[in-house]
């Protein structure tokens, strides 16, 4: 029988090596535009390649070619990103990002408000959802600029449901509640929504539509 190959060990960064890659703000900055535009910057809205840095705001540039009224646009680094919009520094934002994806047994929000010190749970929960969205791996660039984020329960107890969708259970046991998880994206009109221990729903693109906000 042939031996199965062993998984290559991911190596997680520690907090010191964290802090010694993300010092500053202008650390975490750099490292954003690296790995956004690792051959040159593009401007996020019409894709010109033809920008030029701003004078006085570092990590912003210009493009005069997406501009209705011939003036320069500005973008900036975290523009089209899950980091708009936000008065967080983008350093929060590494840190947090750290916690959730170094943490055995995840991470949450309440522990997230009392280790960064932020003073609103709201703020927490914030960031902690934006950053499980992003994660994911297709819905990344579908779910990018403002997005808004909101849940709710679907099911109920076995004993209220017809027999032949109890599956099996009697009384109150059997399949509870079912916690689904949707996000749309201000900009592009997209939503995600995802059943949480349950069936996964695919992406929705309602490019074409006009859906309620989620709120």
């Amino acid at each position: 029988m042939a031996e199965t190959a062993k998984a290559e060990r991911i190596n997680r960064m520690t907090i010191a090596q964290w802090e010694a890659a993300f010092p500053d703000e202008n650390a975490c900055a750099a490292y954003l535009v690296s790995h956004r535009w690792p051959k040159q910057v593009v401007c996020p809205r019409c894709g010109n390649l033809n920008v030029k840095p701003h004078g006085t705001m570092p990590f912003n540039w210009l493009c005069n070619e997406c501009s209705p009224s011939e003036t320069n646009y500005r973008f900036s680094h975290i523009t089209g990103t899950v980091f708009e919009n936000t008065n967080k520094p983008l350093r929060d934002w590494f840190r947090v990002i750290h916690m959730m994806v170094t943490a055995k047994k995840g991470v949450s929000a309440l522990q997230v408000m009392r280790t960064m010190g932020f003073g609103s749970y709201k703020t927490a929960w914030y960031m902690c959802h934006r950053i499980r969205v992003a994660m994911r791996d297709r819905e990344f660039q579908q779910l990018m600029g403002i997005v808004e984020i909101d849940e709710t329960a679907i099911g109920g107890k076995a004993i209220n449901r017809h027999k032949d969708k109890r599956g099996g259970g009697k009384g109150d046991k059997g399949p509870k509640k079912s916690v689904v998880v949707g996000a749309i994206s201000r900009t592009k009109k997209n939503i995600v929504a995802r059943v949480v221990d349950g069936v996964t729903l695919d992406s929705i693109n309602t490019s074409s539509a006009k859906p309620s906000p989620i709120r």
